[in-house]
């Protein structure tokens, strides 16, 4: 196509310490803007938002709540922006963002409305699996991160699986390439010559990192100076302070209550884990992978999509304790393997999921659905 293909994506916010609006602006800034325009449209505005603009458009359409009169006044502003910017293709994320964006684009002039999917759904109630099952009548094509959170949509909304794209979320490679800083290691408490299994996850019920404290117990009755970093916070962070404190091992867990630099933990890590009940296809993987860190993961969502057991690390069922920190002593067990698979998951993030890959692979999508799409 001679002209740009003008994309406007939707969002709640964009918000700090967020996966999904992490993915998004990463993703702005790599988009070749020779093919794409793009747009972003939030329901509030934000330092991020406004950050957008060497890349894309930032918009606003302030509303609470969606069934109001501001929500609709809004909505029919946002209709009107769309055929004054001569929107190709609109793209949402997030409920409230989907809810607005896709009524609002119904009858408009675009040629394509793209939905996400970026979990397993594992939160949905009967009332939003009738919301979503009503807003697919409307949508052109339901893009998810990974074959996991693909199956789910089919599973739990009856989609069509010919009306269901998958595209993988990016990684920063580069900036994740770090040499170890002593002084946060200092600063953390942690011997220079100890082990360190780390995982990063904010403390909440579904990552289950009761399962990471339960697989330490088992770790240090074998190797008795290893130290556990959990890198997060969150509600659950007394709770699981407790249950380390019950299990005998307060003195090896470290809780970071910090998220503000996340990369600057990679280099600490000898092992990274994942032990979440439910993911789509989790960013952190991607980054212990680019960081040349192997993973001990749980097998749930786009996990072994990611990670190729037995190469770039280990996968195993979800709950296994046992399973889960053997697999995590094979590791510290065996360096030379560490770095084998360290370096075989940096290989698979340059080669398949590295952001100019990514964007290169979204370009050709929104292309393709501006040329074809139909509502």
């Amino acid at each position: 196509m001679s002209q740009p293909v003008r994309v406007l994506l939707m969002l709640d916010s964009v918000t700090p310490e967020a996966g999904t609006e992490n993915q998004i602006l990463n993703l702005i800034r790599h988009i070749d803007r020779n093919r794409i325009e793009l747009f972003v449209a939030c329901l509030e505005d934000g330092p991020r938002l406004q950050s957008v603009r060497p890349f894309a458009t930032p918009l606003v359409f302030p509303i609470r709540r969606i069934l109001s009169f501001t929500g609709i006044r809004e909505m029919l502003r946002f209709r009107r922006e769309l055929a004054r910017l001569r929107i190709d293709v609109v793209h949402t994320f997030m409920v409230r963002a989907t809810i607005f964006g896709v009524l609002g684009a119904r009858f408009s002039s675009c040629k394509a409305i793209i939905t996400s999917r970026r979990n397993l759904g594992y939160w949905y109630s009967p009332k939003s699996l009738r919301l979503f099952r009503f807003l697919n009548r409307f949508t052109t094509r339901v893009l998810a991160n990974c074959e996991g959170a693909r199956q789910a949509a089919i599973r739990l909304e009856g989609l069509s699986p010919e009306r269901i794209d998958v595209l993988y979320n990016g990684v920063e490679t580069a900036p994740l390439r770090r040499a170890p800083d002593p002084a946060l290691r200092l600063r953390l408490g942690i011997p220079e010559n100890a082990a360190v299994v780390g995982i990063v996850a904010n403390y909440r019920p579904v990552k289950n990192l009761s399962m990471f404290l339960q697989a330490a117990r088992l770790v240090l009755d074998r190797l008795p100076d290893v130290y556990f970093v959990l890198g997060g916070r969150g509600s659950e962070q007394d709770s699981l302070s407790r249950l380390a404190s019950d299990l005998g091992i307060a003195n090896r867990i470290i809780f970071t209550d910090d998220l503000n630099d996340v990369a600057a933990f990679y280099p600490l890590f000898d092992v990274a884990c994942l032990c979440s009940h439910s993911e789509g296809f989790s960013n952190a993987i991607l980054e212990y992978m680019a960081a040349g860190l192997p993973v001990v993961a749980t097998d749930v969502g786009g996990i072994s999509e990611a990670v190729e057991h037995g190469k770039t690390g280990f996968v195993v069922p979800a709950g296994d304790t046992e399973a889960f920190a053997k697999s995590v002593l094979t590791l510290l067990e065996d360096a030379p393997l560490r770095k084998q698979m360290g370096r075989a998951g940096q290989q698979r993030c340059a080669e398949r999921f590295d952001f100019t890959i990514v964007a290169r692979q979204y370009e050709d999508y929104y292309e393709r659905l501006a040329r074809s799409g139909s509502k």
